[in-house]
């Protein structure tokens, strides 16, 4: 599982910033990550994770650890019932193969374009 060194939330710019334990960083738009949100209210109940655009501005009012494997997120249209794994967000992350900001889906962890 990745781990992260250092986790950074710049409300200025909109984005997430994660330095894993590899030394690699990651930097992630907010509007990205509520997009990418894994929760069954966002998602349903099924295997597939879909990319659901999400408004640009959006922020983030709070961020929390969920014990020692993610990050618990409240954005500011409210939403706060996503629980983002160290994992999802490496394996959203535009550094992650396929390279760039991925804007399909995930099949039983396999990303779709």
């Amino acid at each position: 599982m990745p781990t992260p060194v250092d986790v950074a939330l710049s409300r200025s710019k909109g984005e997430l910033r994660i330095e894993w334990e590899d030394g690699s960083f990651s930097t992630l738009p907010i509007h990205y990550i509520r997009a990418w949100c894994p929760c069954a209210g966002c998602q349903g109940h099924g295997t597939v994770v879909r990319y659901q655009a999400a408004d640009p501005e959006i922020g983030i009012e709070l961020m929390a650890e969920a014990g020692a494997y993610a990050l618990h997120l409240k954005f500011s249209d409210g939403h706060d019932s996503g629980i983002y794994t160290w994992d999802w967000l490496q394996r959203i992350a535009p550094e992650s193969a396929p390279a760039g900001y991925k804007h399909g889906s995930f099949q039983k962890g396999q990303f779709q374009a």
